[in-house]
């Protein structure tokens, strides 16, 4: 087979390669993930509205189901690879088990167990928490097998960050143009609507994804990454951070966004942000266009660079865009139009070009760092003939998660400082300076920390294009020996 047309590796070629077709349906099992955390990002409405938990309860359960994540993330990374079928490869079966999960635990907390009090909240909320885990260990096993060319790869993080991003609009849209004048508020019953659209709509994207990973994920495919004699372990953690310096890069950048973005996107403080501060909530529908215009705009350029330079630096160049253009929107909050937004011409304006700069530079940089996982799981194959995708990205996702387990608590102390304890903001709560400040603090200040630590940790990633094309080339010729050992294994066997 030529590597031009298929997932198998060409005779002529370093690279495994596929059809365009089947990036555009496999880059939606990311955003599949994105559309259930998007519903529990609104947890602490789920949690008030369903149960009657208090804010910080909610905050704590959250910032729980983190370090469970964080614990989880390894161990499904060493035993979820040993699941191999013969008829269905290995990603897929991992993949369908995780949106189970995921979807039993939305219509569990949306529908069977509201007013039953913490436990079964918890419940709920824990096994959504696994079910992600597990299908982000398909998604990181699928990655890997569907290609390694440097030409596709970061088409996989275009089409995942423009799936996600127009989904998150048409969900703004759904919710503050539709749902919102419907029931009058954000109410539970509201809550109940979008968990069952997500439930729906993600069974469609698996499905067409995993239609995708037909000629890929075979188990043929799947043996020829792994020689008999090398065993997987939960030690090689603390070996990679020993002698991977991609991954210790790696594992700073993920936790220094995710902790920032574990602040910034929740769902509360876009309520500050549009229903507080600039008086008019429905808003967010209004702008979502306009932001994921621009956003599909950037994210083409920017994965057109990390085809020619690498992916590593094409994050380090828009990590700088993205902190530029929070400290602008900073600026122009600080001069106090944004009371004029969506009111008068000009400061819309404005503000318009900076949100949208503001989300498209997050996407850009998250539609980078996708393809920077796969090539640090590549580098580690490379340096000691371990594959692993899935505990490298479960180990520097977990370390990430351990510090943005945090953000939950952060943003409750700092709901507390503006008198929310008990309950949560709502549209057309009064907007004091006390309010601004913090809610600046959430929304811009924890970005912004979050993308200085990556520029810095960015220093020491080692893999830039020319060196990715040594590690393919070295990998290449270990594949095609670890197959010979696995058939000859078999054989022995027989």
């Amino acid at each position: 087979m030529s590597t031009d047309k298929s997932t198998t590796p060409g005779v002529n070629s370093n690279y495994t390669s596929c059809k365009l077709w089947q990036i555009i349906c496999y880059s939606m099992v990311p955003a599949v993930g994105n559309f259930f955390m998007i519903v529990f990002t609104m947890n602490a409405y789920i949690a008030k509205g369903g149960y009657g938990l208090a804010t910080a309860l909610a905050a704590s359960i959250a910032s729980s189901g983190k370090l469970f994540d964080a614990v989880t993330d390894p161990l499904c990374a060493v035993l979820v690879p040993k699941m191999r079928s013969k008829r269905f490869g290995a990603a897929r079966p991992i993949i369908a088990i995780g949106y189970l999960m995921m979807a039993a635990s939305v219509l569990g907390i949306m529908f069977v167990f509201p007013g039953m009090g913490i436990v079964p909240y918890a419940i709920c909320y824990m096994l959504y928490i696994l079910g992600r885990t597990i299908h982000n260990q398909g998604k990181n096993i699928a990655s890997n097998l569907i290609t390694n060319n440097p030409k596709q790869r970061p088409l996989i993080g275009r089409c995942s960050q423009i799936y996600t991003m127009v989904l998150a609009m048409l969900l703004s849209l759904y919710r503050g143009k539709i749902l919102f004048p419907i029931f009058g508020g954000l109410t539970f019953e509201l809550l109940q609507v979008i968990g069952v659209t997500c439930v729906i709509a993600c069974l469609i994207m698996d499905l067409l994804a995993m239609f995708a990973l037909k000629d890929c994920d075979t188990y043929e495919n799947v043996l020829a990454h792994y020689h008999p004699s090398v065993k997987i372990k939960l030690s090689d953690m603390v070996g990679m951070l020993k002698h991977n310096s991609a991954f210790v890069a790696g594992v700073v950048s993920d936790a220094s966004d995710k902790l920032a973005n574990e602040v910034a996107s929740a769902s509360v403080v876009n309520t500050l942000v549009f229903g507080v501060l600039i008086g008019n909530y429905g808003f967010t529908g209004d702008i979502s266009i306009y932001t994921t215009i621009t956003s599909v705009v950037l994210i083409f350029f920017i994965t057109g660079i990390a085809k020619k330079i690498g992916a590593g630096k094409a994050y380090l160049r828009y990590t700088w865009v993205a902190t530029g253009v929070a400290i602008a929107m900073f600026l122009f909050f600080l001069m106090g139009e944004y009371t004029q937004i969506s009111v008068k011409l000009i400061p819309t304006v404005i503000f318009v070009v900076l949100y949208s700069m503001l989300t498209a530079s997050k996407s850009t940089t998250n539609a980078a760092i996708v393809t920077m996982y796969q090539d640090i799981a590549d580098y580690e194959f490379y340096l000691t003939g371990k594959y692993e995708p899935g505990l490298v990205v479960a180990t520097i996702t977990m370390l990430g998660k351990i510090v943005s387990a945090a953000g939950g608590m952060i943003t409750a102390a700092l709901l507390a400082t503006i008198g929310y304890v008990d309950n949560v903001p709502q549209p057309g709560d009064p907007a004091t300076q006390k309010v601004f400040w913090i809610t600046m603090l959430m929304w811009l200040g924890m970005m912004i920390l979050g993308w200085v630590c990556s520029i810095i940790a960015m220093h020491w990633y080692p893999l830039t294009a020319e060196k990715m094309v040594e590690v393919q080339a070295a990998n290449k010729i270990r594949r095609e020996e670890n197959l010979a050992a696995q058939k000859a294994a078999m054989a022995a066997e027989k």
